[in-house]
């Protein structure tokens, strides 16, 4: 008499977000809850990651059979030549890909955040002058992770239908100003529950 063999199939994620920030990191957090987003954040935390690492994480999803989602601020291309080489490095590996979608943001996901209330590009230059302007809308806002943590400030942000705004917003503008977000890419990716 055979045995049976108990054979697992390994389970792999369809979408694995891969990104730098604490910001980057609750606010996807936060959304892939709210949303019912399926999509795994890797690292589980984000941290301080150099584009190098973040590149080694696409290149490493990918060859797992994942598509990605890679979130990150371009303002560092503005003082760190290193980074701003291989930000372009990234983009010109990725950004025709089909399994991979740039959702990166000039100067910092806050922009893409202000998207949601305001239909501006004008040039900010740093995140901080974008969370001065952010916070008329989203009064306690903070880049601490006491205030991150919290899904309500997320979840303020979504409400009303705001990000379908922030999507309009970000696309019309496009790269025309000398702020601009694809972040409307990966909401697109995400509504459509799938990359590939």
């Amino acid at each position: 008499m055979a045995r049976k063999i108990n054979v697992r199939e390994q389970h792999r994620p369809r979408t694995v977000v891969v990104g730098a920030g604490i910001t980057e990191y609750w606010y996807l957090k936060h959304l892939k809850k709210l949303q019912s987003y399926n999509y795994v954040l890797q690292p589980s935390l984000f941290g301080d990651e150099s584009m190098q690492t973040i590149q080694q994480r696409i290149q490493d999803a990918i060859s797992g059979g994942a598509s990605v989602i890679c979130v990150f601020d371009e303002d560092v291309r503005q003082w760190n030549d290193t980074e701003r080489r291989r930000l372009d490095e990234i983009h010109n590996r990725y950004d025709d890909n089909k399994q991979v979608v740039i959702a990166s943001s000039m100067p910092s996901i806050e922009y893409w955040f202000l998207l949601h209330y305001e239909n501006t590009n004008r040039f900010f230059g740093t995140s901080n002058k974008v969370i001065q302007v952010l916070k008329k809308y989203i009064q306690n806002f903070d880049k601490k992770d006491q205030f991150l943590r919290k899904e309500k400030w997320v979840e303020i942000m979504i409400k009303d239908n705001k990000m379908n705004d922030a999507s309009n917003r970000a696309k019309r503008l496009g790269h025309s100003g000398e702020s601009y977000s694809d972040f409307w890419r990966a909401i697109d990716k995400l509504n459509r529950g799938t990359i590939m």
